[in-house]
């Protein structure tokens, strides 16, 4: 199953596989020259190669691991005086310290991050905490202020064009230069999104640009729709995306305004709603829609589907 998912089949397995800034991967070529990592937090765009480098590392430095996601069951205080206490607390033979990774760490709840930071603290020696988030803005100072922190910005957008190509020359796909350039630009910094419509794209051995950009390229017949309650045949421009964000940020910068004044508050928290839920649902095109439907009732508009 894994190698039918391009983004994991190609998951870089070496930190010289990744397209990372010099200032990004200096110090994370000292933590694996010494085997060693401090407490860690990587920040940046979805996408970026956080959890690829966390993995990178554990796989370097790690007597033992666990692994864990804050933007689901594990984001309760529960998991760390249960889980993640007893792990940090065991031993093991060898030098290795022990490591726990927390993948989207900005969804922890606040008294999850109380408890981790006592955790933290009791079991330095033993134990090291990797976490990533998309905005640390949610995480305590406490926590923040342990961490050695590292941006993952500011990738060279050539190498990003030269690591899509290389992707689609391993898998014998044929393409026009052109349009891996469109794709790249299009989607850029999130190298997941990228690697998602690389494959989406290339079902039948050649490179086909039209459906991955179908609803990027039709965002004013998104706007129009919406007005007239077409959920119907906004469905059917949206159908195969994978950039939900673009449409929430088409919705807040081009849509909003075109509302009545008086609603537009009202709006503008509905689409931040949903957006805040995109992260964490199992389905993230029912629940644009979803959020399309909000919006039309709020503007008390008939809804055809």
């Amino acid at each position: 199953m894994q190698n039918l998912i391009w983004y994991e089949k190609h998951r870089a397995k070496h930190l010289k596989e990744l397209v990372l800034p010099i200032k990004t991967k200096k110090p994370l070529r000292s933590f694996l020259r010494q085997r060693e990592i401090p407490h860690l937090l990587f920040h940046g765009p979805a996408g970026s190669g956080k959890t690829t480098v966390a993995r990178i590392l554990i796989d370097s430095c790690a007597g033992a691991s666990l692994i864990l996601n804050a933007s689901s069951s594990d984001r309760g205080v529960g998991t760390i005086k249960t889980r993640v206490k007893q792990f940090a607390a065991s031993k093991h033979q060898g030098d290795k310290l022990n490591v726990v990774l927390f993948d989207e760490a900005d969804g922890l709840t606040a008294d999850a991050q109380m408890a981790l930071k006592n955790t933290i603290e009791t079991y330095h020696s033993n134990c090291r905490f990797i976490f990533t988030a998309n905005n640390f803005d949610h995480m305590i100072r406490p926590i923040v202020s342990r961490c050695v922190q590292l941006e993952f910005t500011n990738m060279d957008l050539v190498m990003v064009i030269g690591w899509a190509q290389n992707i689609l020359d391993k898998e014998k796909i044929r393409y026009d230069k052109m349009d891996v350039d469109k794709i790249v630009k299009r989607f850029y910094p999130d190298m997941r999104t990228i690697v998602n419509n690389l494959q989406a794209c290339s079902i039948g051995g050649k490179f086909k640009i039209k459906n991955a950009l179908s609803a990027f390229n039709r965002g004013g017949d998104i706007i129009k729709l919406l007005g007239k309650g077409d959920i119907r045949k906004i469905r059917q421009i949206i159908a195969g995306s994978t950039d939900f964000v673009w449409l929430y940020r088409l919705l807040f910068e081009k849509f909003v305004n075109t509302c009545p004044d008086d609603i537009q508050p009202e709006i503008i928290v509905s689409i931040a709603e949903y957006l805040y839920r995109d992260r964490t649902v199992a389905d993230r095109e029912i629940n644009f829609v979803a959020c399309l439907v909000d919006t039309a009732n709020l503007l008390e508009t008939d809804i055809t589907f």
